[in-house]
């Protein structure tokens, strides 16, 4: 599709001093544009990159006699009525659901978003679209000057939007800087000597949408092509599991007489600091005292979500198998033995073991889906692997059976599987895409039973997930500790999209693990944020590239991706469609970054556990555990288990592959 069939570009815009000057227009060709505006000489080059894609390229000279501060905008409004908008990481056609203090929708309180490119996987990047017609203009990483920008997107009384792009970076008319928190507004400038001059560029992007509300599917299939998103492993797969049986190892723990796995390594104020609830003088103050700060374990045990309990036991185990250690091999089993115990009758169980020892008030007797779905998904693999291995344990699969039976008896045509139960089965919170967790475990109940009921419930809800949540271009509330659009309620739809492709044939299966494929990919970071030369990115050698945010409300960074490395491989090999390929490499390299070795166990003047990661890189303006945003660029000190758990997996999953070359 041509670009000038989908949206018009606007003149140069300089703002100084809070006011906007529209330049006109000199003259102008296929290829070039020439400004007329006072002080200023302007000139757009453009060129056509095919693939949809254009380059302008933007030249400002200073021709006053004094030096100028200034910023500049780009502007290109679209020639038809979009329905649906992105900004990705962000905000998606303006979030469903999130709270008020959490960016949403097109504007607050009246005044446009702008927001600065680092919180974007693809820089300054806004997306308007409806069924016929897709554009997007976005920041280039090619030089400093281009990527350090911010972007803002305006609805007009007649439909059409106005995508804007800023040089240098702006976030108005608040910034969105921490856990729920808006702070004042962020400014910088360009200051111009007279006769210097600063060149631009952006890129404009048109298409047909793939698919209703996939415009971004179209762009991420052209993106290599103008960023190198390069990021070569800084360790072997053989390294990767070392570390990671290292950490599990190190996150055993004893509780009531039970072997189990630790959420983490901690600060031992981590609740304090994580909850976004301190100002920033009391964060500060109890950052002082080194005892707050100390790396220490906590007692909570989750079967899956951020702890994976049982996705750990299950790596223990194979271990075991694998080195004849049969001391491991039983630790791994009681782990399992001592979740399987906690089953209620109706066939849920807490997602928290510690629960089972706690006085609870009636409000926190709950279960989730996502814990559930992770629980009947281990249960089988586990009782596969054992049985596999000569190892009897028929009560793993009656478990994933029983939990299963709780979901199918449970469905709601409406809600599929919701998000909170009670533990006595009641549906406190139907709301959400997370029940796609139980979708898939249910799915590996069939896999193991061939009980049509499991199929024919999984079925179902996959039809009432996608034509609800994914068909839309949005997933909802999988990232259990905020009520946002995320991106982890979309990995279970990519899986249990290929498997039901694999058990009926179907090319819609098929198709719609693409579409969650593509939506996972849109919360990925194409090219590498600029932080400062102290940030803990630079000193311990992170790169952002193949990173992914981790919700609209939380903007951070995480390794999350490193799950859907193998649904990607396998995409690839259907498909050959070099994007999968490609992606799903850059995941993999972007999730072994910063784990702490035996050569490097000091982060922060504080020794990891070998095989550790953080949980969380912060690239941009945005943080829960320090008193100021503006230190870009950090990590912080949660080792969660969840991370070590998904490398494992890939490892796993793709051994004896082509991937690995």
């Amino acid at each position: 599709m041509n670009i000038f069939d989908t949206a018009v570009l606007s003149p140069a815009i300089i703002e100084e001093n809070g006011k906007e000057i529209t330049a006109e227009v000199k003259s102008s060709s296929k290829d070039s544009i020439i400004y007329s505006i006072p002080d200023y000489d302007i000139s757009d080059k453009i060129t056509d990159l095919k693939n949809g894609i254009i380059e302008i390229k933007r030249t400002i000279t200073n021709t006053s006699g004094t030096a100028k501060v200034f910023k500049s905008i780009f502007e290109a409004t679209t020639l038809f009525t979009p329905d649906q908008y992105v900004f990705p990481c962000l905000i998606y056609n303006g979030n469903p659901i999130g709270k008020d203090a959490t960016p949403r929708g097109l504007e607050y309180e009246g005044k446009p978003w702008i927001f600065a490119y680092d919180r974007m996987g693809i820089p300054s990047c806004t997306i308007s679209e409806n069924t016929d017609k897709g554009f997007a203009l976005f920041a280039s990483d090619k030089d400093r000057a281009s990527l350090e920008s911010a972007c803002s997107l305006i609805k007009h009384g007649d439909g059409t939007f106005r995508h804007r792009i800023y040089h240098p970076v702006t976030e108005a008319p608040v910034s969105y800087t921490g856990k729920n928190r808006m702070t004042d507004r962020y400014d910088r400038y360009f200051t111009l000597q007279p006769k210097e001059s600063v060149t631009l560029t952006v890129f404009a992007f048109a298409c047909t949408p793939m698919w209703k509300n996939y415009t971004t599917a179209n762009l991420i299939d052209v993106l290599y092509s103008v960023f190198k998103a390069e990021n070569p492993p800084v360790m072997t797969s053989e390294e990767t599991h070392r570390l990671g049986i290292s950490y599990i190892k190190s996150l055993l723990y004893k509780y009531q007489g039970h072997d189990m796995i630790i959420t983490h390594y901690a600060p031992n104020a981590y609740s304090r600091m994580s909850c976004g609830l301190l100002s920033d003088e009391a964060l500060a103050e109890l950052l002082r005292n080194p005892e707050n700060t100390k790396l220490v374990t906590h007692e909570r045990f989750e079967c899956g979500w951020a702890d994976q309990g049982m996705l750990n036991a299950r790596h223990l185990a194979r271990e075991g198998l694998k080195k004849g250690d049969h001391e491991l091999l039983q630790t791994a089993i009681g782990i399992f033995d001592s979740w399987v115990a906690t089953q209620k009758e109706n066939g849920l169980l807490y997602s928290l073991f510690e629960k089972n020892y706690t006085d609870l008030k009636p409000e926190h007797k709950t279960v989730d889906t996502c814990n559930m779905g992770w629980a009947m998904r281990e249960a089988v693999e586990m009782y596969s692997l054992l049985k596999k291995n000569g190892v009897e344990r028929p009560e793993y699969l009656s478990f994933a059976k029983k939990l299963a039976d709780f979901f199918v008896n449970s469905f709601d045509s409406e809600n599929a599987f919701g998000k909170i139960w009670s533990i006595d089965g009641e549906c406190i919170d139907k709301g959400g895409t997370v029940g796609g967790f139980a979708l898939l475990g249910m799915l590996y109940v069939y896999s193991a039973t061939k009980d049509e009921r499991y199929l024919e419930c999984a079925i179902k809800a996959h039809d009432i997930y996608y034509k609800r949540d994914l068909d839309s271009f949005v997933c909802l509330a999988g990232a259990l500790d905020c009520n946002s659009v995320d991106k982890e309620s979309s990995y279970p739809f990519i899986k249990s999209s290929l498997m039901l492709y694999e058990i009926t044939g179907k090319e819609i299966y098929l198709d719609r693990a693409k579409k969650a494929a593509y939506y996972f990919i849109s919360w990925m970071f194409f090219y590498n944020v600029i932080t400062e030369e102290d940030s803990d990115f630079n000193i311990y050698g992170y790169n952002t590239v193949g990173g992914t945010a981790i919700s609209a409300e939380h903007n951070a960074i995480d390794a999350w991706a490193s799950i859907v490395v193998p649904d990607l491989w396998k995409l690839y090999e259907i498909t050959k469609n070099k994007v999968w390929l490609k992606t799903a490499k850059i995941f993999w390299s972007n999730a072994i970054m910063g784990i702490a070795t035996e050569e490097r166990q000091e982060f922060h003047g504080q020794i990891r556990p070998v095989g550790s990661q953080n949980e969380g890189f912060f690239q941009c303006r945005w943080t829960k555990y320090r008193p100021t945003c503006e230190e870009r660029g950090h990590f912080n000190d949660c080792l969660s288990a969840w991370c070590g758990a998904f490398r494992l997996y890939a490892v796993e999953q793709l051994e004896n592959t082509e991937f690995w070359k």
